[in-house]
């Protein structure tokens, strides 16, 4: 089956796309939450920023309606139509250039749009947040432990600075728990939600790779709208960096909070919106627990109100952090780092061989197929980087790790490869220190080979990869 598609993007008046083999009606399958935009709008949105808002639900749309044929390969080549208020302003060349680079970094997938007219402009009152009360920052934000404490260090940090976040949304979303973590802060520092919701069914494309593109424009109007040009997003550098230096069969590297994805991103939106924006990542270069030693030195608490996990809520696991993703092993290995021990999880004890036997709640679901999936997927990411510590620092996978990280500016090209080398070393003591914790663990310590767990499953197990994501994207 072909991997093409060409998604037309139009109101509900206007006529079906010759061509297009999928129709994405906004108000239907694409919608605007006006009270969620209203937060946006300390001055009434421009054209052009209303062009965004849409743009960022037709790329949602596009990529989570549109499975990936694996037999044919990665990548997709996806086309969109989509009505726009001022087509000459997104059809500048460095405009186009830039949007198409910064979608095909992050998804692999080759991006072509046609920009037209007829977009329905949406009317929304002015935000009642008092936007005047800055500087302001932006953070992306979630009930993840990283932007966590992102918030919590600019505030020990930088005092005088407020902070606008801008809120992940997803079937996950906790709302009791986003107020827990809302009362450790001070009230200025408010939240945004994101204004655009892509109806996408019940079995939508999983691997969403350009989750991070809408979240992270929203971002960068929230700062227009506040007059900053600062978003800071506080991904560690394991989960910044180490997707994109691990190899996984033929998908794309993993770049979702890559700096050099940002930088590509920044291009585009200064070019479209005018803007200065630059995102920040001050900790690219330290682990999940060097972050959390770092903030706890600093007195920051509260951190245990948040999740880490991959898993929701249809998952069964009753509210609980699995334990077991590479998100939770991620989050595990921080707090071992950190000299707190790392308990209070579905699967809490992963050492032995049997998930079942090391649940926290003894009258908890058992485990399934899936959770063995995951489990061993997650095991095996956080192995595969920490044996890249075993490498010299001049290795082709830390020199190419640090071009891309450098950017335009390939001076100190060794240097940055040392730091990314000291990063990983970092990390592989981390990972040691809790598979010492768990002893001895057929869970952890297994050198993948997919044949090999198919027989001991019994056969025909199909293994899956977990979902798992750094936690800028949702966690």
């Amino acid at each position: 089956m072909s991997n093409a598609a060409h998604i037309s993007v139009r109101g509900r008046r206007d006529q079906a796309t010759e061509g297009a083999t999928h129709e994405c009606v906004i108000g239907r399958d694409l919608k605007i939450d006006l009270q969620a935009l209203q937060d946006y709008c300390a001055r009434l949105l421009s054209e052009t920023e209303h062009d965004l808002v849409v743009l960022c639900g037709a790329v949602m749309y596009a990529d989570r309606m549109v499975p990936r044929r694996r037999a044919s390969g990665w990548p997709r080549d996806l086309e969109v139509t989509l009505p726009v208020n001022v087509p000459e302003a997104w059809r500048q060349p460095e405009v186009m250039a830039a949007l198409v680079d910064a979608l095909e970094f992050v998804s692999g997938d080759h991006w072509r749009f046609n920009f037209v007219v007829g977009a329905e402009r949406v009317t929304v009152d002015q935000s009642s947040i008092n936007f005047t009360n800055g500087p302001y920052v932006i953070v992306p934000f979630s009930d993840g432990l990283d932007s966590y404490l992102q918030w919590k260090l600019i505030g020990k940090e930088e005092p005088a600075v407020k902070v606008l976040r801008i809120q992940t949304s997803n079937r996950g979303t906790n709302e009791r728990r986003n107020r827990s973590i809302d009362h450790t802060g001070p009230q200025q520092d408010q939240r945004l939600r994101l204004p655009v919701i892509a109806a996408v069914g019940s079995h939508p494309e999983q691997s969403y790779r350009t989750r991070t593109f809408v979240y992270f424009c929203m971002a960068a109007l929230a700062a227009a709208k506040a007059k900053t040009t600062r978003v800071i997003i506080g991904e560690n550098g394991v989960g910044a960096l180490g997707p994109s230096m691990i190899a996984y069969g033929n998908e794309c590297p993993h770049r979702t909070v890559h700096p050099a994805y940002t930088r590509r991103l920044a291009k585009f939106l200064n070019a479209v919106l005018g803007t200065n924006i630059v995102f920040e990542h001050p900790q690219r270069l330290r682990t999940k627990g060097e972050v959390l030693k770092h903030a706890l030195s600093l007195g920051v608490a509260g951190w245990e109100r948040t999740n880490s996990c991959v898993r929701g809520p249809r998952d069964g696991l009753g509210q609980m952090a699995c334990g077991a993703c590479s998100n939770c092993l991620l989050r595990r290995t921080a707090l071992l780092a950190a000299g707190i021990e790392p308990k209070g999880f579905f699967w809490e004890n992963l050492g032995g061989n049997s998930l079942d036997r090391g649940r926290g709640n003894p009258t908890g679901r058992e485990a399934r197929d899936h959770d063995w999936d995951i489990a061993r997927h997650g095991a095996h990411v956080m192995g595969e980087l920490a044996e890249l510590a075993k490498l010299d620092a001049q290795a082709p996978v830390y020199l190419r790790a640090a071009w891309e990280l450098n950017g335009p500016v390939q001076s100190g090209l060794a240097q940055t490869a040392a730091e990314i080398h000291r990063l990983v070393q970092e990390h592989a003591k981390e990972w040691e220190a809790l598979l010492g914790y768990f002893g001895e663990s057929e869970i952890l310590n297994f050198s993948w080979c997919p044949g090999a767990w198919c027989r001991r499953r019994g056969g025909g197990v199909a293994r899956r990869a977990a979902v798992g994501r750094p936690e800028s994207n949702a966690a």
